[in-house]
């Protein structure tokens, strides 16, 4: 089992506070789900957790040498194909090519990975950040807002994929502002809010209802204003 232990962990960039005292446990063996509004930390959190930021307090990574992280807006270097940089992000982690794998998994994608990969659009682009993560066999993955800019089809392809790695003994966290996705597919709820975090420890389905009423009550009353 690997787990991810937060103890105390505090971000703030110059005078804004970020994330405050945030304490936190995760599990392999599920989908652990992030949310909360734009600006509540989200990616702060991934990147501290990912050591791309300094931060203060204790972040412990029980049996994790590795890690994945997907970006909300995944960079491409210029002039390289999508096989090249699946090449060059194996070989940052010192993994070997599986071929057969990598066409695998592109039967699902379908990426020309022959051609220059600034080109592709958001959508694929992403799939491909993705593809490379997956061949990566991290044994954490930080995937801040994986479904952003993918088609239907791809969506429902990611979800599966992300299902089947959690059997592996992967430590899985996503953030999403697609909530319907991401309730159908975790198994632990977190939210950020003004700089903390608590787990949601009602159903799912529950918390999608509540959304729904807020939203509904919050916009009748806005056009309900003569």
């Amino acid at each position: 089992m690997r787990e991810l232990i937060i103890e105390s962990l505090s971000k703030k960039y110059g005078d804004v506070r970020v994330l405050e005292n945030l304490n936190l446990r995760y599990r392999s063996g599920t989908i652990n789900g992030i949310i909360g509004k734009n600006g509540a930390g989200k990616s702060t959190l991934f990147n501290c957790i990912a050591r791309n930021t300094p931060y203060r307090g204790k972040i412990e990574r029980k049996n994790i040498e590795s890690i994945g992280m997907l970006s909300a807006n995944p960079y491409m270097f210029p002039r390289i194909t999508g096989y090249e940089f699946i090449r060059f992000c194996l070989s940052a982690k010192n993994r070997r090519e599986n071929r057969q794998k990598m066409l695998q998994l592109n039967r699902l994608f379908e990426l020309p990975l022959d051609k220059y990969a600034e080109n592709y659009s958001t959508g694929m682009l992403k799939k491909l950040h993705l593809l490379a993560l997956f061949l990566q066999e991290n044994d954490l993955l930080l995937l801040d807002e994986p479904f952003n800019g993918l088609d239907i089809q791809s969506s429902a392809y990611l979800s599966e994929i992300l299902k089947q790695m959690k059997h592996s003994d992967s430590l899985i966290l996503v953030s999403s502002h697609d909530i319907s996705h991401l309730l159908r597919i975790s198994g632990t709820l977190t939210t950020l809010e003004n700089g903390s975090a608590y787990f949601r420890t009602e159903s799912l389905s529950d918390i999608e209802k509540e959304f729904q009423r807020e939203a509904e009550e919050r916009v009748k009353n806005l056009f309900s204003i003569t």
